[in-house]
């Protein structure tokens, strides 16, 4: 019962007053102490804040009513020992509601504008009234400075997420981009940084950024099926978000209702393309964003007035309507097709549709809707180009007598099966397409097109026996593979498909076949292509630098069961690991952690084309055969020439020039590569890094047939396909021309977009580390391996606050040493010892609110936060701001000097100051937050408010 009075009554400190007048005035009073008496009435004691008297009195409850004033500043006191505070706002109105009185509070920290009992509201002076009358707080000017730390810490995190749980330092165009979509006031992006710019990371740092504010709770990933589990485990290690869930893995949805338990989902696009999934899916609540990965896979084209869309559009088209945040991420979104990039732009910004469909005539607008950055540009934080370059060697293989002649047998085999299917018409056309494989695997392996044609005998022979005399195929006119097939495991599946039918192409195949194999088997014992792969390019390797982790990419499993046989035999069993197309999520991670680790070698098909990153203990790979799309090789490279990479990154190109297959292709790379080495060289200076931004590009942009050069070129000049490839690389050049005109327009990495903010580096964490651990009595015991890591006493009331932690605890503030040493505490803004820091210093009860300062230019101090919001009241930005006041009233804002001046302590000062230069000094620092808060508002973003933490006089 006594407990339930002493709620009822006014907090201490909270204002009263008794109704009578002083000097014209309402006589105000302070409460001091209350009490509950034995017969189970109250009093209050008031000490009076009369001028020239503090007498204290005791008080009925009812003798006394609210004191508060219309903007007074005031702390949220509740009763409850478990309840929070709302922290310091300032009382907007006061009411009288069911004979309560009642005070409507702005919280501008919370964003809060509620109504609230008075006697839970304890008057304090604001920043504003205690610099104007120079009046110190607790603590003085460090409090002050580590006041200021804690917010400024808080924010650059939230801002750019950049000293979120990360294993590595994010890149400067890592945190600009951040920044700039914060900063934009809407989410609806397209990213398109080049490949292994680390698209993934910078998500990553914008979840972080956005999880801060409570508005931002339900996300949903979507991305291509092959790659769900690296999405979710780069999120759980390097971010430690590990509630994202992966639908159809970790969870299943059988009822509408069961989405309410799933706020962060990982999805496939080609599970949620299917009819059930995508009803299910629509079902869900509205997503307050949504990210798809690999954008250029959502394909609408233009006819005339009329659109075809895919079945992956249509599902990004409907989630349209339940999300009003839209991130898109493509490093090819243009791949020279102007309707299908357009149409990724009206996802994102389908209240733009107007401007969009006119895109070349204001391509402008592209820089409020796209961001691109490129290899040849981004820099490390100290202005250092992070990527090494790239070199690349053609290996010639010499080509035997019996080479040759299994060549020409084999493209006379090719021919007849060609000419059996083009008799047929549309239903010849699987023969065909089984030709063409055969070419490939030719040009593969040996073992490869042996193993195909022994499968595709005993097939043959098999029917015979069983059905009499052959029959000639007919595969009818379906679609050999549907749009949902994985890109990247088309070669596999190719390889699987030619050799299922048993039906004869051709009349006389069966012997055909048997001369082939007996051919191929001939050169199995000698063959030339593996000798030289073993002998004179892995052996030499390893010979001038001793277990050099290599990647090995071939398109088929015949050859990479082939090549990890003779690996094994050379270098010994256990050093090749295998990544394929028929592996589980597990496996390949496990293999890829087993290379990392133990193997020297990692053979792979084009399944690790896409979707993993070596580039940690891997700068060397061979391409044992080229794929016929350049853009593959340019995404094979990407798995090493990737941002983390130490070194230069060395690509070794197998061929045989001597054959016409290999031939060919062989020169459509040398022409590309030509091409886009004339296109990097500006002002006659040669830039390599720019070389493998235009080379990806353009292999993007390169429409080539390259298996009807290759047809057309049997019995018939080479010069002729020559001529083909360089007309087709002379319409990509145009086209890579055009994109890079457009992509001018975007938006991409500029340092002087965020020079105006204060930037926290290393130096600003360690000083506020150290010195708040000093103000909690934590002691640094020891301090190890050169000052990267530190052993903690923790003191008993951190300890209370914190028990999930040992009273002896070892921390890092080191990303790279905490990824080395797991057990080390990492002191980033995830953990919760720096939060019980930073909230500590951001605290009423910490003091440094107002001091007098030394160590910095002009009359005064003022820090605080600028706030905007976007037209549904969800706050989107939030600014440090210090600001530095001249004697003249012009104001500097987040310089170098007060930058520097937080990154160390601050000695104790004393300093007066004239009254009237502080009011004038209030009155300059509010007119130039509102300006900062002006220029910072677009039709999208809207000031909230604004908020000092502290002011000082100088």
């Amino acid at each position: 019962m006594k407990k339930l009075l002493e709620g009822l009554l006014p907090c201490v400190g909270a204002l009263v007053t008794d109704g009578s007048q002083h000097d014209g005035k309402k006589a105000l009073g302070c409460i001091t102490n209350r009490k509950i008496i034995d017969d189970g009435s109250a009093r209050i004691q008031v000490q009076w804040l009369r001028p020239g008297q503090r007498e204290t009195s005791w008080y009925e409850p009812a003798q006394l009513s609210n004191g508060l004033s219309i903007r007074q500043t005031v702390q949220h006191r509740p009763d409850s020992v478990v309840a929070s505070t709302l922290g310091v706002g300032e009382v907007r109105d006061l009411r009288v509601l069911g004979g309560r009185e009642q005070a409507l509070v702005d919280f501008p920290e919370g964003g809060r504008l509620v109504w609230l009992p008075t006697p839970h509201l304890k008057a304090i002076h604001g920043v504003e009234h205690l610099v104007s009358r120079a009046r110190p707080d607790r603590g003085g000017a460090e409090a002050l400075r580590l006041r200021c730390l804690a917010y400024a810490i808080e924010l650059w995190n939230e801002n750019t997420g950049a000293l979120s749980h990360l294993s590595i330092d994010p890149l400067p165009h890592q945190i600009h981009l951040v920044h700039r979509i914060l900063r934009s006031g809407n989410l609806n992006w397209l990213i398109a940084d080049d490949v292994g710019l680390g698209k993934t990371i910078e998500v990553g740092m914008l979840l972080s950024a956005l999880v801060q504010r409570a508005t931002f709770r339900r996300i949903l990933i979507i991305c291509p099926p092959g790659i769900t589990q690296q999405w979710q485990d780069e999120l759980r290690y390097k971010f430690d978000f590990d509630d994202f869930v992966v639908h159809g893995r970790d969870f299943e949805v059988n009822e509408p209702h069961q989405w309410k338990l799933y706020d962060r989902v990982i999805g496939s696009m080609d599970r949620f393309k299917q009819e059930a999934h995508l009803d299910s899916l629509l079902s869900a609540e509205p997503w307050d964003l949504v990210v798809f990965d690999e954008a250029h896979r959502l394909s609408r084209r233009q006819y005339g007035n009329k659109f075809d869309s895919s079945q992956r559009f249509d599902l990004a088209a409907k989630l349209r309507h339940r999300s009003d945040n839209f991130l898109l991420l493509s490093a090819t979104p243009h791949q020279g097709m102007q309707d299908k990039f357009q149409a990724l732009l009206e996802l994102l910004r389908p209240d733009r549709k107007h401007d969009i469909r006119h895109l070349d005539l204001n391509p402008e607008i592209l820089a409020d809707m796209v961001i691109r950055n490129n290899k040849a540009d981004v820099t490390d934080a100290d202005g250092e180009f992070i990527f090494k370059g790239k070199t690349t060697h053609a290996v010639s293989v010499p080509v035997s007598d019996a080479a040759r002649a299994f060549d020409t047998a084999m493209q006379s085999y090719l021919r007849r099966g060609y000419a059996a299917g083009q008799a047929l018409g549309r239903k010849g056309n699987a023969i065909g397409f089984v030709m063409t494989v055969y070419r490939k695997l030719a040009a593969s392996s040996v073992s490869a097109i042996h193993t195909a044609l022994q499968r595709r005998l005993v097939r043959i022979s098999a029917e015979m026996e069983a059905s009499g005399p052959p029959t000639l195929l007919d595969y009818g006119d379906d679609a050999l593979f549907d749009d949902s097939a994985d890109e990247r495991y088309v070669g596999e599946l190719e390889e699987a498909f030619a050799g299922q039918s048993g039906q004869t192409f051709f009349a006389g195949e069966r012997d055909a076949l048997k001369t082939l194999i007996e051919q191929a088997e001939s050169l199995l014992v000698g063959d030339q292509k593996l000798r030289v792969f073993i002998e004179q390019l892995v052996a030499i390797i390893d010979e001038h630098q001793s277990g050099t982790k290599i990647l090995i990419f071939t398109e088929y499993r015949a050859t990479q069961a082939y090549l990890q046989a003779a690996l094994e035999r050379r270098f010994g069993d256990n050093c090749v690991e295998l990544i394929h197309g028929g592996q589980a999520h597990d496996e390949r991670r496990a293999a890829i952690e087993r290379f990392e680790d133990s193997a020297q070698f990692l053979v792979s098909t084009e399944a690790g084309g896409e979707g993993i990153n070596l580039q940690r203990r891997c700068h060397v790979m061979v391409n044992y055969d080229l794929p016929w799309n350049p853009m593959r090789l340019v995404q094979r490279i990407g798995r090493l020439y990737r941002y983390g990479q130490k070194e230069r990154v060395i690509v070794f190109n197998m061929h045989a020039p001597e054959t016409i297959d290999a031939e060919v292709v062989g020169i459509m790379y040398e022409r590309l590569a030509q091409v886009a080495r004339d296109m990097a060289t500006l002002g006659g200076e040669f830039r390599d890094g720019l070389e493998d931004d235009i080379l990806g590009q353009m292999a993007d942009l390169l429409e080539l047939d390259i298996e009807q050069v290759i047809e057309q070129a049997r019995g018939a000049d080479i010069t002729r396909s020559q001529a083909r490839i360089d007309d087709a690389l002379r319409k990509a050049r145009e086209a890579t021309e055009r994109q890079a005109e457009m992509f001018s327009h975007v938006a991409g990495y500029d340092p002087s977009e965020i020079r105006d903010s204060l930037t926290i580096d290393k130096r600003h964490l360690l000083t506020f580390v150290e010195s708040m651990l000093k103000h909690s009595r934590v002691e640094i015991v020891q301090r190890f391996h050169q000052g990267r890591e530190w052993e903690l006493q923790l003191s008993a009331t951190v300890q209370q606050a914190l028990p999930a932690l040992r009273s002896r605890l070892r921390v890092t503030l080191d990303r790279d040493w905490a990824a080395q040493r797991p057990r080390v505490h990492m002191l980033d803004l995830t953990s919760p010892l720096m939060q019980h820091l930073v909230q500590r210093a951001k605290g009423l009860a910490f003091g440094g609110r107002a001091a007098g300062l030394s160590g910095l230019q002009g009359l005064g101090f003022f820090a605080g936060v600028l706030r905007w919001q976007n037209t549904q009241a969800q706050r989107m930005r939030q600014e440090f701001l210090a600001v530095q006041i001249g004697e003249d009233g012009r104001c500097r804002a987040n310089t170098r000097e007060v930058s520097d001046w937080l990154a160390r302590p601050c000695e104790p000062a004393e300093v007066t100051a004239n009254a009237d230069q502080l009011k004038r000094m209030v009155h300059w620092a509010a007119e130039h937050a509102d300006h900062r808060l002006s220029d910072g508002s677009n039709t999208d973003l809207h000031p909230e408010n604004r908020q000092w933490l502290a002011a000082g006089w100088l």
